[in-house]
C-alpha cells in the first residue's frame, strides 16, 4: 500500500508551480533546486522501500523518466523558438522589441523559469534518485 504524500513536499510543489505564475526569479530558481534535491531523496527512498516489489515497474521508472525529459527539453526549444518570433529576435537584433535590454528582463524571463524546466527538473529528480537507489542496492 502506498505511503501517504508528505505534505510538506505537497505544498512546496504547489509553491513551485505558483513561482512558475508570478515568475520572481531568484526564489524560483532556489525553491526548484530544493524541490528537485528532495523530490531525488524521495524517488531514492520510495525505491528502496519497494525493493521486493519491483519487478519490471523498477526498470520503466527510468526509462519514462529519460522519455519525459527529452519531451520537456523540446517543449522549452519550441518554447524558447516561440518566445524569438513574438519578440521579433532576441536582445543582439536590432528589429527586436528587446533590443540592448539584456537577458534579464520583463520578456524574456519566462526563458529561464517555467513549466517545461519545473518537469524536466522533476524528471530528471526522478532518474537520478533511481540511479542513487541502484548503487545503493548494489553496494548491498
Amino acid at each position: 500500500m502506498m505511503k501517504r504524500i508528505h505534505k510538506p513536499y505537497l505544498f512546496f510543489l504547489l509553491w513551485n508551480v505558483l513561482m512558475v505564475g508570478l515568475l520572481v526569479l531568484f526564489p524560483s530558481i532556489l525553491t526548484f533546486i530544493i524541490l528537485c534535491i528532495w523530490t531525488m531523496t524521495l524517488t531514492r527512498r520510495w525505491l528502496n522501500d519497494h525493493r521486493d516489489r519491483s519487478g519490471p515497474m523498477y526498470a520503466l521508472i527510468p526509462i519514462v523518466a529519460i522519455l519525459l525529459c527529452g519531451l520537456f527539453i523540446f517543449m522549452e526549444v519550441q518554447f524558447i523558438h516561440n518566445l524569438g518570433e513574438q519578440l521579433n529576435g532576441y536582445t543582439n537584433d536590432p528589429d527586436s522589441a528587446v533590443y540592448r535590454f539584456g537577458w534579464l528582463n520583463q520578456y524574456t524571463n519566462t526563458l529561464y523559469y517555467n513549466f517545461p524546466i519545473l518537469l524536466f527538473g522533476l524528471s530528471f529528480s526522478i532518474f537520478i534518485g533511481w540511479i542513487m537507489e541502484r548503487i545503493l542496492r548494489n553496494r548491498s
